[in-house]
């Protein structure tokens, strides 16, 4: 039998990190920031994990439809937003009935010399009744007044079911609620469990949806952006935890005094076995994301705006949602958002489908502009495709009920190995970091008294 070959390095690290994406690259900039010698191993080519952008002929290409809510608390804390050149999609959506677009916005969070029309052109919209309006701002308002921990503990009941029980009537429910959290959640029957649905409506009524100058993938790339040489280690693979640290896949060993395991659900399982109470198979929703470029001058809009489907229930007394059929759930313009999405001439164009399509792209492109036609016309036969990404594990199945996880229980009983992942708090950029926090300071605390006052600053005295 071959010995196992030592890293690069044979000293003994206080932490190994198994995963770069935003949990993972969270616990990291923690601990390094406390002081302790870290290694971050990621099998990756880049680190972020689901949040990546191509650059692609001179636009930012995200890897699906992905946004920053500016109210997210944690992830305030931990990441520079003045370094992220963060700009905001205006609150409301365009909203397609039949053939016919309906402007829907918030009134209250429209500017003030635009609240009275506003007001007026979303009562005039097929969309909702006065009832709802009135629903939606008791509802949102009521929400807002609640911890979040509090929200999240209201689990086992549909979307479906809540909005019924709060009194929106089924057709702000069909129009609207279907594509809109539709767009959230890649899930457009609303099953999605009620916690996670209220938890994010809570966040929108406190924040704007925003991306950054860098594209989404400029933020994993800020948290890791200062470390030295050597810390974060790409192309590498982790086969097994040892009892001194990791192998790698290729039989070369790390030594380390901890190992946070920050890998996707089913990594985490493989590595930590029975140790971490994950289900043996995690169910995925899935999205296709198409990207076209379009000269701004025959552009459908200029404002920074959601364009959603809200033809998504046939009209029919057995209306069936159209979970199975082709359809667009909705169209965003991100360079009308963030301007550095797209060369100054051009308007980048994100088509949004929430499912893989098993079709070669030529036929999915020719599908989708066919489709287009019918929203915006003739001129998008001039749209050029740019790149189509199909994102089979984009989100957990919302359907499931939130899965509430305590960090010391992933904890091994000589406190040596934590696990951390968005799969264990809300499946948003909110949630990976709070758990790659939670991680943090479980590390800290295991490591004895005289790192307590590092556990402190990363979550507080609690």
């Amino acid at each position: 039998m071959t010995s196992p070959r030592l890293g690069p390095d044979s000293r003994i690290h206080d932490a190994i990190v198994v995963g770069a994406g935003l949990a993972g690259l969270t616990a990291s900039k923690s601990l390094i920031d406390a002081g302790l010698d870290v290694v971050v191993l990621e099998a990756d080519e880049r680190p972020g994990g689901r949040l990546k952008t191509d650059r692609v002929d001179g636009f930012l290409l995200d890897h699906g439809f992905q946004v920053y809510l500016t109210g997210y608390q944690r992830a305030k804390e931990v990441l520079d937003l003045g370094g992220l050149k963060l700009k905001s999609f205006h609150p409301g959506a365009m909203v397609r009935i039949g053939n016919t677009w309906h402007t829907v916005k918030d009134p209250i969070r429209s500017p003030w010399n635009r609240m009275l029309s506003d007001a007026i052109r979303t009562l005039q919209a097929p969309v909702a009744t006065w009832n709802d309006l009135w629903t939606l701002q008791r509802y949102r308002q009521s929400l807002m007044r609640l911890p979040v921990e509090e929200i999240l503990k209201s689990r086992g009941k549909s979307t479906l079911e809540r909005l019924r029980e709060v009194g929106f009537s089924e057709r702000i429910i069909d129009r609207f609620f279907r594509p809109f959290l539709g767009g959230i959640f890649l899930d457009s029957s609303l099953n999605i469990d009620s916690a996670r649905m209220e938890y994010v409506f809570r966040e929108m009524g406190l924040s704007t949806a925003a991306l950054p100058a860098g594209g989404i993938q400029a933020i994993p790339e800020q948290l890791c952006r200062s470390w030295k040489p050597g810390v974060l280690r790409l192309n590498t693979t982790v086969a097994e935890i040892t009892d001194t640290g990791v192998k790698l896949s290729d039989g070369t060993q790390i030594h380390g005094m901890q190992v946070v395991v920050a890998t996707e659900a089913s990594g985490a399982k493989r590595l930590l076995g029975d140790r971490l109470p994950i289900p043996e198979k995690l169910s995925w929703n899935a999205t296709t994301c198409v990207y076209f470029a379009i000269d701004r001058s025959s552009a459908p809009t200029r404002e920074p705006i959601l364009w959603l489907n809200g033809n998504l229930v046939d009209p029919s007394p057995k209306g069936q949602v159209a979970s199975e059929s082709f359809a667009i759930n909705h169209v965003a313009f991100p360079s009308l958002v963030q301007p550095s999405y797209a060369p100054r001439d051009q308007v980048l164009a994100s088509v949004n489908i929430n499912r893989s399509i098993p079709m070669d792209t030529d036929a999915l492109v020719s599908e989708v502009r066919s489709e287009l036609e019918h929203w915006f016309g003739w001129t998008v036969t001039h749209w050029r495709h740019l790149r189509t990404y199909q994102v089979p594990c984009a989100f957990i199945n919302p359907s499931e009920p939130l899965w509430s996880y305590d960090p010391r229980g992933g904890l091994d009983r000589n406190g040596r190995t934590v696990a951390c992942g968005d799969y264990m708090q809300t499946s948003s950029i909110e949630g990976a970091i709070q758990s790659g926090l939670l991680a943090a300071k479980e590390c800290l605390l295991s490591r004895g008294q005289s790192n307590s006052l590092g556990a402190d600053r990363i979550l507080g005295k609690r």
